[in-house]
């Protein structure tokens, strides 16, 4: 295509570069451009995703995400955006169109000042941090299993790419079937496993030799099956299987037959397994079914299903789980939960033994797996905002991102032969919703407050005036914080960290927020002005900290922490930066009461909600059903105290306990498509707002990668 203008910007499709007014030169990437080209030769009509994913990324599957991101690019390099497009429209649920005028122009070599420097594009400057360079080279894909390995895209084995990295990424979808499918294993020679709605309506177990092959259900029965892993031999498969409140681990042959159940499981809620290389063993998740029993990793024999402990975590903390054998049997690398979604990753000696740290996330990470070499680790985290594949070594040090873009990527799972890792892609359009708070939804009306496509919004909160709302959103990208009226307009970011933060908390003034945010190892309690933008950190953790709250005249805030070696309650005066410890027998989240005078004080080893005056003296239990890993789900209002709560198999349910009434809580709204955790109510009870997933979908992906 011949160069052409698109109001003050010269463009050389030749050349991949956009020449600004001033005679700086962008350099785009080759893809970035034509997405440029396919809209610029229908100016002012909508171009379909279909035929820009077709256009530009013909032959090779890729993401939404890839499209996406060209668009974010082009923008910034035109000073366009989304809300007030010059340049770039978005057409919600069809394309973009490009509402600029496009005219020809001459070459830019006869129109620029030849000494102009060339200013590389943020997605292609070779000195990125290369959790970036990743997440773009993410949207190039290949094969997956034994195709992966004859197309050559094997561990050892480059790849091209237009962008330098650490990694060389192909990707490829392993299912693309109605409904979600869940819980990949991959065998060692790349066959994949797998939990899908079977023929009477139940998740069962099904495999697939290859992405192009006819998936075979493989397990029947009268209860739904979860977490399959592989036997080296690649002739079994183990599962856990539900039965009403029943859990067992199963095994049967490769095909389905010679289904027996081995023992009961103890696991609460974290299926996951590992078979040991030689085949005598399960690594499985135990225990975690109360705050008393943290869950830990217990191996199980195949043949005679004798159990041994292998891990104990510390008391007071959420547990272990995900559990996976290192190729030569010696170790089991494992997810441990300090708390809530604080975790990271250990490992331990398969005898048993001190477990080792490996990863300093401090965030939420969903599942790991082991290289082939032994060396590397391969896991889930949220450490850089949106939940990606990472690569650690063993030895610990500076993770490097694998796999980014899609929503939510999570419980990889690689073949110890080739390498190639699966794993769950899910993508979710999650919207906050506002309803009536009372039983009689069905005649509110709810309605959307942050209407978004493929994106989150979540954790809301409604500031003390009943003014505004402050939520996490994904739609710049990342995670941040945004704030909107009540009725979700004037939305805009107030934090641009790209870094994870925790559900904002108001402070009495309805002008500053405490949240939380990673940095490193670190983890920075922050004061947010939000008319002015300034940013303050009051307090830095080398741990965790967890749940801000604001006293009630706005002076201190509140937090957990393990400063003190286990989790307690602290405050800090948010204008000195002076800390004191609140509580001494536990404490992970807490409120202060309406007067003031009390901590409302929730703990990880034991369920409930506790008031305990701030003088000191004794405490009394006032919501048995409360949890402290779900302190976004609760809080309170002019006349007590609001949380969540699943009292049956249907939809979460707002509960509530009035100050100075009865114990017995009171059953309000049902909350359907409830997605994420994060509630909040208005202070007269009357409107609750929540994350309302408006779609949720997962399929297996899988992918291979080398490293440079």
């Amino acid at each position: 295509m011949m160069p052409f203008r698109i109001g003050d910007r010269h463009v050389d499709p030749a050349l991949n570069r956009i020449t600004q007014p001033s005679g700086n030169t962008v350099q785009v990437e080759p893809k970035i451009m034509q997405v440029l080209t396919t809209l610029a030769e229908r100016p002012g009509e909508v171009v379909t995703r279909d035929d820009l994913m077709a256009r530009v990324w013909s032959g090779v599957f890729v993401t939404d995400d890839a499209l996406h991101r060209a668009v974010r690019e082009l923008r910034r390099v035109f000073d366009d955006t989304a809300e007030a497009p010059r340049i770039i429209e978005t057409i919600r649920k069809r394309g973009y169109r490009l509402v600029a005028t496009v005219t020809p122009a001459p070459p830019a070599s006869s129109v620029s000042p030849p000494a102009s420097p060339v200013i590389q594009s943020p997605v292609s400057a070779p000195r990125l941090k290369s959790w970036r360079i990743a997440a773009v080279l993410a949207v190039a894909i290949g094969g997956a299993g034994a195709l992966l390995a004859q197309r050559g895209f094997t561990r050892g084995t480059t790849a091209s790419s237009a962008t330098a990295s650490p990694l060389q990424v192909r990707f490829m979808p392993m299912t693309s079937d109605p409904g979600n499918e869940v819980d990949p294993a991959l065998s060692a020679s790349g066959r994949l496993a797998y939990v899908a709605r079977g023929d009477d309506g139940r998740a069962h177990v099904f495999t697939k030799s290859s992405p192009e092959g006819v998936a075979a259900q493989v397990t029947h029965g009268d209860g739904t099956d979860h977490a399959p892993t592989w036997s080296p031999d690649e002739a079994q498969l183990a599962f856990v299987r539900m039965r009403d409140a029943d859990c067992a681990i199963w095994t049967a042959a490769a095909d389905g037959r010679e289904a027996r159940a081995l023992m009961p499981c103890t696991a609460a809620d974290e299926f996951h397994m590992s078979w040991s290389p030689d085949g005598a063993l399960l690594a499985v998740t135990a225990g975690g079914a109360t705050p008393q029993s943290p869950s830990h990793i217990e191996t199980v024999t195949v043949a005679g299903a004798v159990r041994r402990v292998v891990t104990t975590p510390p008391a007071g903390q959420a547990g272990d789980v995900s559990p996976s054998f290192s190729p030569d049997g010696r170790s089991i690398a494992f997810v441990r939960a300090i708390g809530g979604s604080v975790t990271d990753i250990f490992v331990a000696p398969a005898e048993g033994g001190s477990p080792r740290r490996v990863t300093s996330d401090n965030g939420d990470i969903l599942g790991v797996d082991w290289e082939p070499d032994g060396q590397h680790l391969v896991y889930s985290s949220d450490r850089a905002g949106g939940i990606g594949i990472w690569r650690i070594a063993v030895s610990g040090g500076e993770p490097t991102l694998v796999a980014g873009g899609g929503a939510k990527l999570k419980h990889p799972s690689v073949a110890r032969r080739s390498g190639v890792v699966a794993y769950e892609d899910w993508q979710y359009e999650i919207n906050l919703r506002e309803q009536n708070a009372g039983a009689d939804v069905a005649a509110d009306g709810a309605a959307p407050i942050s209407p978004t496509s493929d994106r989150w919004n979540f954790h809301p909160q409604i500031s003390p005036d009943g003014r505004r709302i402050v939520f996490e959103s994904t739609r710049s990208g990342q995670y941040e914080l945004w704030v909107s009226d009540r009725a979700g307009a004037g939305a805009r970011p107030v934090t641009r960290s790209r870094v994870y933060k925790s559900p904002a908390r108001w402070a009495p003034d309805s002008r500053r927020l405490a949240f939380t945010s990673r940095r490193g190892g670190q983890v920075d309690l922050s004061v947010l002005d939000v008319d002015t933008g300034a940013i303050t950190t009051v307090v830095t953790e080398s741990t965790a900290a967890v749940a801000p709250a604001w006293s009630r005249d706005g002076t201190r805030i509140f937090f957990g922490s393990q400063r003190s070696g286990d989790w307690q309650i602290w405050a800090v005066d948010v204008a000195t930066g002076h800390t004191r410890q609140e509580t001494t027998d536990g404490g992970y989240a807490a409120l202060p009461s309406a007067d003031g005078q009390s901590l409302l004080v929730a703990r990880l080893d034991r369920r409930g909600l506790w008031k305990r005056p701030l003088g000191g003296g004794h405490e009394t239990l006032i919501a048995e059903q409360i949890r402290a890993d779900q302190w976004p789900n609760w809080g309170l209002y002019d006349r007590g105290i609001f949380y969540v709560t699943w009292p049956d198999e249907g939809d979460p349910q707002l509960a509530v306990i009035d100050a100075g009434g009865p114990a017995a809580p009171r059953l309000l709204a049902r909350l359907p498509d409830y997605s994420w955790s994060g509630i909040a109510l208005s202070r007269d009870g009357s409107r609750i707002v929540y994350a309302h997933g408006d779609r949720r979908a997962s399929n297996i992906g899988a992918l291979a990668y080398s490293a440079r």
